[in-house]
């Protein structure tokens, strides 16, 4: 099968390698930049560079949008409206907060359509296939086109879940916070750990995150440790005033942290507790 990428970011360099890999004959590059359209084809044989979208897609059977989210119903529109998809042609985007709504117009074409979303970061310039392997990823597609949009998530080597379209947004923010959220956390603590002159954060903090991540994948918010989940209010207060003092800069991302470990532990601590952490991480002049 013939494939045409459109939008030739991150996401779409990777996916040209890993389609190309799977043994699908990647043969159109458009959208994005010449010199990114040039970096996928010198690296892919037998792709070649547009400067237009319609062409590309008529040069395909599956097409595959890895454009901003924004992008993608006019991409779609324009596609549909010049009749470069129809019947026999595949459309998939790689959004994770958008289901098969913006796909409609290719739909109408008498197109089938797919939603398809790895749950993994992808660094600029990744380009090897293995970083899809092993991973998650949801799709979203009417019962007709559910068989095809899973095989070609497996042929990717990842493992296929499915998503229903209403709840695509609600999917998108969970990862949204489990890979970006986290990740503030994580740069919250080094910045403290630099702050109390620890010159190897790492040291102290790779394993405790790595133990922590397990412990309430595997437990929930019960896994939650620390002296918000033990209720330890003066500790709280300690840290709060000592941020304030030194690096006042991060006092605000501990409140919202601290609010955030406590939010699913309300019902487990004495309410009196509650309410003086509420106190304590709302009271910003104290």
């Amino acid at each position: 099968m013939n494939v045409a990428i459109i939008g030739p970011g991150r996401v779409g360099t990777l996916l040209a390698a890993a389609l190309s890999r799977a043994g699908l004959r990647v043969v159109a590059v458009a959208g994005g930049s010449s010199a990114a359209r040039e970096r996928i084809c010198a690296a892919i044989a037998g792709a070649r560079p547009y400067d237009e979208v319609v062409p590309a897609a008529q040069a395909a059977e599956l097409v595959v949008l890895s454009v901003p989210d924004g992008a993608i119903e006019g991409v779609v529109t324009e596609l549909a409206l010049a009749e470069a998809v129809g019947e026999g042609d595949r459309v998939v985007h790689v959004a994770g907060s958008l289901g098969l709504a913006p796909l409609r117009r290719a739909a109408l074409t008498g197109a089938s359509v797919a939603a398809c979303h790895p749950a993994m970061t992808v660094p600029s310039g990744a380009r090897d296939p293995e970083v899809l392997v092993g991973v998650a990823w949801a799709v979203t597609a009417n019962h007709a086109d559910q068989g095809w949009a899973e095989q070609l998530v497996t042929d990717l080597g990842g493992d296929p879940f499915v998503v229903p379209e209403d709840a695509r947004a609600l999917y998108h923010a969970g990862l949204a916070v489990g890979s970006n959220a986290v990740g503030a956390a994580v740069a919250t603590a080094r910045r403290l750990l630099l702050a109390a002159r620890v010159d190897r954060p790492d040291a102290f903090l790779a394993p405790l995150i790595e133990a922590s991540v397990t412990n309430v994948l595997e437990h929930g918010a019960q896994a939650l440790t620390g002296p918000v989940a033990r209720g330890d209010v003066g500790t709280v207060a300690t840290h709060l005033a000592a941020i304030r003092r030194d690096v006042p800069e991060l006092s605000a991302a501990y409140r919202a942290l601290a609010e955030a470990t406590l939010a699913p532990l309300r019902t487990t601590l004495d309410p009196e507790v509650v309410a003086e952490l509420d106190r304590l991480l709302t009271d910003t002049e104290g």
